[in-house]
């Protein structure tokens, strides 16, 4: 039983390493973000009937997509240019996803809920996210240098 305690101890200051950094908080949110719009916000509206983006399968595939790539790249805080790649994947991840909501949107001739503002809203998290995980880069190379 002794171990236990090492290790949770040791968990939460890994823990606590990734949440002194913003763009963990801004990749959190995206995440979050992601999942409320695949299952709980409305995407558009037809006929009085309001669509979830669960109603096609590209957009809840993009949803889950985005929503796994931005909670993975929470745990790559170790290796920034990894991390930093799977969050411009999201990134496109997102933008493919406003792009097939504003398709569908006008092929069935609907009209927009407030839940097809969440991509837009991720990108915008996943750019300042990734302008974070520039910065830190930055850091670690001029530190680099210096040695």
């Amino acid at each position: 039983m002794g171990g236990v305690k090492p290790i949770f101890f040791q968990l939460c200051q890994n823990i606590q390493l990734m949440i002194q950094r913003i763009q963990t908080l801004y990749l959190f949110a995206a995440a979050i973000s992601s999942a409320l719009a695949a299952f709980v916000l409305p995407m558009y509206a037809l006929e009085g009937a309001t669509f979830a983006a669960t109603a096609n399968a590209s957009t809840f595939g993009g949803f889950g997509g985005s929503m796994a790539l931005f909670s993975g790249s929470i745990l790559l805080y170790n290796n920034r240019n990894l991390q930093l790649l799977i969050v411009r994947l999201g990134m496109l991840v997102s933008l493919v996803v406003l792009g097939a909501l504003i398709w569908i949107i006008q092929g069935e001739g609907g009209s927009a809920s407030w839940g097809v503002v969440v991509p837009f809203v991720n990108v915008v998290l996943a750019f300042l996210a990734s302008k974070g995980i520039q910065k830190d880069e930055a850091k670690v190379r001029s530190l680099d240098r210096l040695r």
